[in-house]
């Protein structure tokens, strides 16, 4: 665990243009640090967030905050068009390793993946975000949020196969 959040950090800082000192330190972060700056963080926080609740057994928590940071990186990338380019390296290696163990998890019962899905279009919504404007990129905000609506509508079609999709796939059903 500790590994790779020092894997995240160092990717997270050479992913952008700031110098990493002016960066918030987030391994030193708490959990509850963490939650309280969310909507000023870089989205990766977020995940670093969802690691370390799902290694703790808090599973549906870790969920919600995966599912809002995947919601605020994908606007940050899709908002920052050529210049967001590099943000997809660090955005790829932060779903394998963070977003595939989640989703193994919470998609167990399907209702609760909903749930966490709900939580993060609430949260976002409810929060600013302080890396990209809304207002200024509300288009593709909404792109990205019906992108997160459309996942929630297919899952919820498709609630009846999925545990025995899991179950073939030897994924537990909770």
């Amino acid at each position: 665990m500790k590994r790779l959040m020092m894997s995240l950090l160092i990717v997270t800082a050479m992913a952008s243009g700031t110098p990493a000192m002016d960066k918030p330190n987030l391994e030193a972060m708490s959990n509850s640090e963490i939650r309280e700056q969310a909507s000023s963080l870089h989205p990766a926080a977020l995940y670093i967030l969802s690691a370390r609740l799902l290694a703790e057994g808090r599973g549906q928590e870790a969920a919600n905050w995966m599912y809002a940071g995947q919601l605020r990186y994908r606007f940050l990338i899709e908002a920052g068009g050529d210049a967001a380019r590099d943000e997809n390296v660090l955005f790829s290696a932060l779903t394998e390793q963070v977003g595939r163990p989640v989703n193994e998890y919470i998609a167990g019962n399907v209702d609760e993946w909903l749930a966490a899905m709900q939580w993060a279009l609430d949260w976002d919504e409810a929060n600013a975000n302080g890396l990209t404007s809304k207002t200024q990129h509300a288009a593709v905000l909404k792109d990205v949020r019906d992108g997160l609506e459309r996942l929630m509508a297919d899952v919820e079609a498709n609630r009846a196969e999925i545990p025995a999709q899991r179950e073939a796939n030897g994924l537990e059903n909770r």
